[in-house]
């Protein structure tokens, strides 16, 4: 049976996930770029991005995953076919993520926030691991962008954002 996230568990999932940022970097491991290397040009269906999703954050099969249609972003750059829109219910709380491809076809989750610029929720960061996700959310620099974090349709259209050039 599906089982919702309490905000608390939701709470534990981000410690965790900040406890494995800061492994990583007491270690002096640096965060991988871009997308996953899971297999790429493998048709990305609602049940692999959930799979891919417990896989990255290490949940637990009972906790409930909802996932949908994104209307807004294609699977992969000028793709026909919708990307797909995954939730982590939590009471009153939740995280989106984005799953679709990066341009080199790799399988990529964002975690969707608010624009920095126009404060719409944009798919932000592609993370690999849950080191990645504790990165983001500290606030990391050194994660790679989504591939629609500058083009997403969701930006407003006075948002400075997607014509600004990407910093390295």
């Amino acid at each position: 049976m599906p089982f919702m996230m309490s905000t608390r568990a939701l709470a534990r999932l981000d410690h965790a996930a900040l406890r494995a940022a800061g492994q990583r970097s007491a270690e002096g491991r640096p965060s991988r770029a871009g997308g996953t290397t899971a297999p790429y040009a493998v048709f990305a269906t609602a049940g692999y991005a959930r799979t891919m999703l417990r896989h990255v954050l290490r949940l637990r099969q009972w906790v409930t995953v909802i996932s949908q249609a994104d209307d807004l972003h294609p699977l992969i750059e000028g793709a026909v076919s919708p990307a797909i829109r995954l939730q982590i219910p939590a009471g009153t709380v939740s995280r989106e993520f984005l799953a679709a491809y990066d341009s080199t076809r790799h399988f990529a989750l964002s975690p969707i926030a608010p624009c920095p610029q126009c404060g719409a929720r944009v798919p932000t960061v592609c993370i690999n691991n849950l080191a990645d996700y504790g990165d983001w959310l500290r606030g990391a620099q050194d994660l790679a962008e989504s591939p629609f974090y500058r083009t997403s349709p969701a930006h407003h259209d006075d948002c400075p954002l997607p014509g600004q050039p990407l910093t390295t």
